[in-house]
């Protein structure tokens, strides 16, 4: 495996949306970034929050939610985070867990918190590669109100 890591230039970088540019320009600079992925109680169930660029694999840490409105209603509503990647694909399995977090830990705004993933806790290491990406999950119900940003801190790792 190369040791090197694959440079950005100005042309690459340009054709990504202004926030994804400057995440990837800080993962080129730093080796590392947290991606931060908005969503809503609208958010549909297996939403795509973001795509792993191509030539970029990303070994991805403990991910927490920063609630910025509280969420609330739904019938024992629950989410989390999963993969398109066939190791990660089972709701939770990045952030929320199986059962997925709840409006009592998402209950109160700017708390930095979240169940850790089910892979995430079993596993230790997760890596994504090129194509894959990091989806929403609606575990139970839907809630009714609530806005947050889920906070995916990722290291980038050597070209294979």
């Amino acid at each position: 495996m190369p040791n090197t890591l694959p440079t950005p230039n100005t042309q690459n970088i340009l054709n990504y949306p202004p926030a994804l540019a400057a995440a990837l320009q800080a993962l080129y600079d730093q080796g590392a970034t947290t991606l931060q992925l908005a969503l809503t109680f609208a958010t549909a169930d297996a939403a795509i929050l973001y795509t792993v660029p191509t030539g970029i694999r990303l070994c991805v840490g403990r991910a927490f939610w920063e609630v910025t409105t509280t969420f609330a209603g739904g019938t024992s509503s629950a989410i989390g985070l999963s993969s398109s990647n066939t190791n990660y694909t089972t709701k939770g399995d990045l952030l929320g867990g199986a059962s997925g977090d709840v409006a009592a830990g998402l209950g109160s705004t700017v708390k930095f918190q979240g169940t850790i993933g089910a892979k995430a806790a079993s596993q230790g290491v997760i890596v994504l590669v090129a194509g894959d990406t990091i989806r929403f999950d609606r575990i139970t119900s839907a809630f009714t109100s609530g806005v947050a940003i889920a906070h995916v801190p990722v290291r980038l790792l050597p070209a294979s």
